[in-house]
């Protein structure tokens, strides 16, 4: 990496990897004490709430990621909440164990009840009066099954419209991507339209690239899943590697140090089961233990 253009991308390789997230479910709570060896104190933990695990799991994942350290950030399907009420005792809920951190999402359900998007969380008394530090709204650069573009970006800079207006600590996690192509324009898209939300790009994490595969076509990401082909290529590959997403974390790089208004400022990590390997990754190429290869891409002293 002796030129200048290569020590900028190496740079904010590191750059990006300094403040990385991870999510992890309440059943992988056993991994919390060695994710806390990896990742710095403070570091924030995505806890997913998914409607098949108990609200009381959530809250004791989430103390057990304050008891080691770490910041917890709930993942909130606001479509499963019936309504305000329900609301106002979840988050006082979480408030009461300690969390300040919060993404919503609206979730891929019928409405259970009355709220049916998070702008109308957002826009509620009920989350006004929490004192949360950073609350995480999503953005789907690859698009969103079943909603069309127009109505995504609208929602979005509604959002942004209203962060600005009433002063929410709000940011974008995005859907997960195996190509920084499409962050890179979507992102780009975004500022053009006068967002200014800060992004926080959503990676795989070091699972298999069938179990990737399969989560990828659910998602709705099409358009990427191309380059998890090319980069695995034979179907025994697909079912024997490991997938690291080097390629896309160098693709983010370049066009972050090229672009010093990129709205792109972390990595959040969906480990897919892989929770410590995941972190272990992150946290080497945050401490700059990596060279590039000859094909431009990351390689960690944990390869």
């Amino acid at each position: 990496m002796g030129d200048t253009a290569a020590d900028e991308v190496a740079a904010t390789a590191r750059w990006l990897m300094r403040d990385v997230s991870v999510e992890v479910t309440p059943r992988e709570a056993d991994t919390l004490p060695e994710v806390a060896r990896v990742l710095p104190p403070g570091s924030s933990i995505y806890v997913t709430y998914l409607t098949s695990v108990g609200f009381d799991r959530v809250l004791a994942t989430a103390r057990q990621v304050l008891e080691v350290g770490l910041r917890p950030v709930i993942h909130l399907a606001v479509r499963a909440i019936p309504d305000m009420a329900a609301l106002d005792r979840t988050l006082g809920a979480l408030i009461d164990v300690g969390v300040t951190d919060l993404l919503l999402v609206a979730g891929s359900t019928e409405p259970a009840g009355e709220i049916a998007d998070t702008l109308q969380v957002l826009e509620s008394p009920v989350l006004a009066r929490r004192p949360f530090s950073g609350i995480g709204v999503a953005g789907h650069p690859e698009g969103n099954p079943g909603v069309d573009a127009a109505t995504v970006d609208h929602a979005l800079a509604r959002k942004d419209k209203l962060a600005a207006e009433a002063g929410l600590p709000l940011h974008v996690v995005t859907q997960f991507t195996f190509s920084a192509d499409p962050i890179v324009s979507w992102e780009r898209r975004m500022r053009e339209e006068g967002i200014r939300l800060p992004v926080r790009v959503g990676l795989p994490g070091l699972t298999s690239p069938s179990k990737l595969l399969r989560f990828g076509l659910s998602c709705g990401i099409g358009p990427s899943l191309a380059v998890l082909r090319r980069q695995t290529g034979s179907v025994f590959k697909l079912a024997t590697q490991v997938y690291r997403p080097a390629e896309t974390v160098t693709g983010l790089a370049r066009a972050v140090a090229a672009d010093p208004e990129s709205l792109v400022s972390a990595v959040h990590f969906f480990p897919f089961g892989a929770v410590v390997p995941t972190a272990t990754w992150a946290r080497a190429i945050a401490a700059g233990r990596f060279t590039v290869g000859a094909d431009g891409a990351l390689v960690t002293e944990v390869d």
